[in-house]
């Protein structure tokens, strides 16, 4: 039998090894470093958008391609347009940049802002209330009416008359969204009889007047610079506007940030606010409405200098 003290200093030895071991597997952290497992943990940032653009300088915008409104030249990059021009002059004005990140499907744009990927939707859209549960939409930079577009030949839409809901809300009639854009409240609601058709992720508003010149739908409800647009291109002769005894929507033309982004919002706004009270608003607007007459329609003034 071992004499006692001999069974105490071999624990106290054990212990001693014990120790030694763990601590030279534990990584070596320096002061305020983290280490790989809470690196790992923190992946996912919780600095909210507007702290990052603080920080930064600079906000991310994600955008959908549409002319005039935004329009990336695919081999130099270049992104030009009537929004890029007023958010980049709001910006200026903010004393921020403006990054044009990354394009975004119309019916994505809660999950890009939800998953950081950008920090507002910079785009231009309809400020509808559906998405408004997911998304905080800024002052309207201007509003649109959306109406509907034909084929020129189509001879089921009378032409000698302004045209209401029930001439058109019709079964026998279809027409293409995007889920989760605009495009579908207004199909829900407004035109409940009339076949839906789904368009692919990423489908442009050229795909939505392709399907009705091709027939594969009867008709799209949209702003009228869509067809303008197409006309510049194309010429005329294939699409019709149809005359409406009211516009199926008057929308506000927005950005928008997430729901929670109150700061951001608030500090969005203060750019485009200014903005708009200052000359070089009309003179970005005037150039476009020029090139696109009655499409975009300026907020009124709540004032008056005489």
């Amino acid at each position: 039998m071992k004499p006692l003290y001999l069974s105490v200093l071999t624990l106290i030895l054990a212990g001693v090894v014990s120790y030694a071991t763990t601590k030279s597997v534990q990584p070596t952290v320096l002061s305020g470093e983290a280490t790989v497992v809470e690196k790992t943990a923190n992946k996912k940032t919780d600095e909210s958008a507007y702290d990052r653009v603080m920080r930064t300088g600079t906000i991310r915008c994600g955008y959908g391609s549409w002319e005039p409104g935004v329009i990336k030249d695919p081999v130099t990059g270049e992104v030009k347009g009537l929004f890029v021009e007023i958010l980049e002059e709001a910006a200026r004005l903010s004393k921020v940049k403006i990054e044009w990140t990354s394009e975004v499907d119309w019916g994505q744009i809660s999950t890009a802002l939800q998953s950081q990927k950008i920090d507002a939707f910079c785009a231009g859209m309809a400020g509808d209330a559906a998405r408004a549960k997911q998304l905080a939409y800024t002052v309207p930079m201007s509003y649109w009416s959306f109406d509907v577009i034909v084929r020129a030949d189509d001879d089921r839409f009378p032409s000698e008359r302004p045209l209401t809901l029930s001439d058109i809300n019709k079964p026998e009639f279809s027409t293409a969204y995007t889920e989760g854009d605009v495009l579908e409240t207004i199909k829900q609601t407004e035109l409940p009889n009339v076949r839906g058709v789904v368009l692919p992720p990423l489908g442009t508003p050229a795909d939505n007047l392709l399907n009705v010149i091709t027939k594969k739908t009867d008709f799209v409800v949209f702003p009228k610079v869509m067809i303008q647009n197409y006309e510049k291109e194309h010429g005329s002769g294939k699409l019709r506007l149809l005359e409406m005894e009211t516009p199926l929507r008057i929308y506000g033309n927005v950005l928008a940030v997430d729901i929670h982004e109150v700061e951001l919002l608030s500090f969005i706004n203060a750019g485009l606010i200014e903005l708009i009270n200052s000359s070089s608003y009309d003179r970005i607007m005037t150039a476009y409405e020029q090139l696109y007459p009655n499409a975009f329609l300026r907020s009124k003034a709540n004032y008056t200098f005489r």
